[in-house]
């Protein structure tokens, strides 16, 4: 009987074990360890903002960036502890701080930490000498001084006196000056003096200064509440004031959304127009090209009016452009007398190289065209091209008129010298880029090349290119036209020919073949004529 008892003793300790290791390991062995950030704040420092991160244990980051208009860290062993997920800085450079839980993080472990800001920055990460804390140090363009004496008693008691709320109220209207007033007091004060119910948000912290009189005290609030960015909405009759940017479901209630699509530009440009502080209202919805703004329902048709002020059509600019290739050494200086007769004084000669140059600007002369027709019907001038096109303000306009063909050029890899075929475009190109400010001007950059085939390589049969380019920026009247030369081509050319059969013969055949060289020095010249598109209404 006692040995019947001790053995079920030992299975009842067997099977008691078994549970508690079944209970308990599991849930021990998916605990994780994690750290809570305590706080999150910002400073201000003469050349930029500083911004403290503080845990109540060992802090560790990774994807750890330091530059552009962006600043952040992932914290992936730490909960967020502050309560918040938005915190205004509103010191330059630095517009915001976004704490956010990454999606997928398990027990809420894991916080994205992001600063936004104003422009493009540097700055640099730190760690606290405990560990329990990273910091942020955002380096700003510009330098604030330091106020000399701000610690002195003389200094505060100026401060002191500055700095104030005063409130009248008669006759149903408020005059009020506040400086430097905290907007706590400063609703208070009007609250007190006009009977006025109104309730102010914790979250908002805002250093009011301004001057207003014989205002009505609702009219006074919704100033205050336009003039700092903040949301304004009545409540069973109280009127509340709260953040503009919604950061919890209180002020997200407070705010309104509205889409504004662009029209004439990019949202991303458009909404870059847009002041800096207006950076945590604002989106951009790519997709759909417009800009989204969540803001207090007094600044939506503000920042509207705005957009619509910076979305406006871009100019067109029609080019006409000749291309005119002349095929005669006498005939160089004809491109300056075609586009104007008493132009010749742009012209300017360069005797060690021989190489005549002009960058003329004028009206083309009304017999241009037949003028180009004779020497086009006496051989010698071609118009290789006549494109005609309509560029929007600033972009830029190619044309192409030729062919592709293939040439063989060697590159080395591995140590080793290997050939490749390499398509090319033989012909003419025209690259032209205007930009007008709408004053009858236009600042055009036009790249005028030229690419024609010389010989063919005797041991791969490709063609050898000469190529004429040139490229120049000038500015001109509306309709006036650009004259670009000195694109000169000496190219030497051989024509064979043969009996039939008998330049076929071994030893006779030289006698029954014949062959030419002649050499043949051409120019081209382009004329581009930019003119300003008139939209009707």
């Amino acid at each position: 009987m006692l040995k019947f008892s001790f053995f079920r003793f030992w299975v009842s300790c067997l099977l008691l074990t078994g549970a508690l290791l079944h209970r308990e390991f599991p849930a021990y062995a998916q605990a994780r360890a994690y750290t809570t950030i305590k706080s999150v704040s910002a400073t201000s420092l003469s050349n930029g903002v500083q911004v403290t991160v503080l845990a109540d244990g060992i802090l560790q980051y990774r994807d750890a960036d330091s530059s552009g208009r962006v600043f952040g860290a992932t914290f992936s062993d730490a909960r967020n502890g502050t309560g918040k997920n938005y915190i205004n800085v509103g010191q330059y450079p630095v517009s915001h701080i976004e704490i956010r839980t990454p999606q997928g993080a398990q027990n809420g472990i894991g916080v994205r930490l992001e600063i936004k800001n104003l422009g493009d920055m540097r700055g640099s990460i730190a760690r606290t000498s405990d560990g329990q804390g990273v910091i942020f140090t955002v380096q700003s363009d510009r330098t604030v001084p330091t106020a000399r004496g701000a610690g002195s008693d003389d200094a505060k008691a100026a401060k002191a006196d500055e700095e104030g709320v005063r409130v009248d109220f008669a006759g149903g209207k408020l005059t009020l000056r506040a400086v430097k007033a905290d907007i706590h007091e400063l609703m208070a004060a009007i609250a007190r003096k006009s009977g006025l119910a109104i309730a102010v948000d914790d979250a908002v912290s805002r250093s009011v200064s301004l001057h207003l009189q014989d205002v009505a005290p609702e009219s006074a609030v919704r100033t205050v509440a336009a003039a700092y960015g903040l949301a304004l909405s009545p409540i069973n009759g109280i009127l509340m004031l709260s953040e503009g940017v919604p950061t919890d479901l209180a002020t997200y209630r407070a705010s309104s959304t509205e889409s504004f699509r662009i029209q004439n530009s990019q949202a991303g440009t458009v909404s870059g127009l847009l002041p800096n502080f207006l950076y945590s209202y604002v989106k951009v919805n790519g997709e759909q090209n417009a800009v989204v703004v969540t803001a207090p329902s007094q600044m939506l048709a503000k920042i509207g009016a705005d957009l619509r002020k910076v979305d406006v059509p871009s100019a067109q600019i029609a080019l006409e452009a000749i291309a005119v290739e002349l095929s005669d050494t006498s005939d160089l200086d004809l491109g300056i007398r075609l586009g104007n007769p008493s132009a010749s004084q742009y012209a300017s000669v360069d005797v060690g190289s021989g190489a005549l140059t002009y960058n003329t600007i004028g009206t083309l002369p009304r017999n241009f065209e037949a003028n180009l027709r004779a020497l086009e019907l006496k051989g010698r001038a071609r118009v290789r091209a006549r494109p005609q096109m309509v560029v929007v303000n600033g972009e830029k306009a190619d044309l192409f008129i030729g062919s592709q063909r293939f040439i063989l050029t060697q590159f080395n890899q591995s140590g080793q010298t290997q050939n490749r075929i390499q398509p090319v475009d033989v012909g003419v190109k025209l690259s032209v880029t205007p930009l007008t400010g709408g004053n009858g001007e236009i600042t055009a950059r036009v790249a005028p090349e030229v690419s024609n085939i010389t010989e063919l390589d005797l041991q791969t049969g490709l063609p050898v290119l000469s190529t004429r380019r040139s490229d120049t920026t000038v500015r001109v009247k509306d309709g006036e036209t650009i004259a670009i030369g000195g694109l000169t081509l000496d190219q030497e050319q051989v024509r064979r020919g043969k009996i039939p059969f008998l330049g076929d013969l071994p030893l006779f055949g030289p006698l029954f073949r014949s062959s030419k060289k002649t050499k043949v020095k051409t120019e081209l010249v382009v004329f581009v004529t930019p003119r300003i598109v008139k939209l009707s209404n």
